[in-house]
């Protein structure tokens, strides 16, 4: 054939040697493709070791994606902020997704309890079916969303009332703490003495001793339990006794000038909640006692001369139904600017 070059024969010691010709070019090139396509099924795994790389990678894939579920959990979760640091500072163990969760469902068990609540509490009253299911749905997702929010913002409330729990007894405890250390009580026996007693006030003064007992230095003791705390006037009068402490200065006349400080500053608070106590029970007895009174009257008469429309029963029943609606709103007002130190 053409292209193929004879084989050389050689004589060598009266023995004929056959001498293999030199590939060529085109011999390379097939030798490089071959090892190519071998080299990957060298690679390719063997069927009889039971494992396959393929399926084993989109199982890890499955199993790093996210859910739905788990995507409206997190998206909960993220919008109140601060809340992981709440559940730490409240004790409540576990992490915040399972406590975002545990509150969604419980939400939802409510929401759809009184959902079909509603629904046969309308049937009863005579609705027709798709009116019923359309409001006792949009009452059961109203519940949920509300009851949603309140249970989030539990640990946010409990924390602020454990922090008006110590604005209330904290200055009490304080001017216990200098009259122990004016009698020449050391400053961590003054701090055990008023750690029970004072309410929430003591649980703070509890945490500095528990810490100082475990080992800890009770300058670092006090500052990590400042750190912690959310009371104001606990954070200033323990940040005023650390600061004494470090620079070796008197801790009682700073402890007594930031109580005095304190004691204006309630005073003046005091004195504004007076004020807006007036300005409350003005509005109180304008729109919660003359207006209902009056006015009802007044339409009563109106309506025997001008027929616009008549006093029911019912009408009277929701302008009652309005009127509690406006001694709550007004309880709440003054709740709501009352003092922390006073409740």
């Amino acid at each position: 054939m053409f292209g193929k070059k004879k084989p050389k024969v050689v004589n060598v010691n009266g023995q004929d040697i056959t001498l293999q010709p030199k590939p060529g070019i085109g011999s390379k090139l097939f030798q490089q493709s071959a090892q190519k396509s071998v080299q990957p099924s060298q690679q390719a795994p063997q069927y009889g070791s039971g494992i396959n790389p393929i399926s084993q990678g989109q199982k890890q894939s499955q199993q790093k994606r996210p859910g739905r579920w788990h995507l409206f959990v997190e998206g909960i979760g993220a919008k109140h902020k601060g809340l992981e640091q709440t559940l730490r500072d409240q004790g409540i163990k576990g992490t915040m997704y399972s406590f975002v969760q545990r509150m969604i469902i419980a939400a939802m068990m409510i929401g759809l309890v009184l959902g079909i609540t509603f629904y046969v509490l309308f049937i009863h009253l005579g609705l027709l079916l798709p009116e019923a299911v359309v409001l006792a749905a949009l009452l059961g997702f109203m519940v949920f969303y509300m009851g949603m929010n309140m249970f989030l913002n539990f640990p946010k409330h409990k924390t602020k009332k454990n922090a008006k729990g110590v604005e209330k007894d904290i200055l009490f405890a304080a001017r216990d703490m200098i009259i122990a250390l004016r009698s020449g009580m050391p400053l961590f026996n003054t701090l055990v003495s008023i750690s029970s007693g004072y309410g929430d006030a003591s649980r703070e003064f509890q945490k500095v001793v528990e810490r100082v007992q475990l080992g800890m230095p009770l300058e670092e003791a006090i500052d990590q339990t400042i750190a912690e705390s959310k009371s104001d006037s606990f954070r200033r009068i323990m940040l005023q006794a650390s600061v004494s402490i470090k620079s070796g200065g008197d801790v009682v006349a700073a402890l007594q000038s930031v109580i005095d400080q304190l004691s204006e500053e309630r005073v003046i608070e005091l004195r504004r909640y007076g004020q807006r106590l007036n300005a409350i029970a003005m509005f109180y007895m304008l729109f919660g006692v003359i207006l209902p009174s009056m006015g009802i009257a007044v339409v009563t008469i109106l309506t025997t001369f001008i027929a616009l429309f008549t006093v029911t029963p019912q009408l009277l029943e929701g302008g009652l139904i309005a009127i509690g609606f406006l001694q709550i709103v007004f309880l709440q007002m003054i709740r709501g600017s009352r003092p922390s130190f006073s409740t």
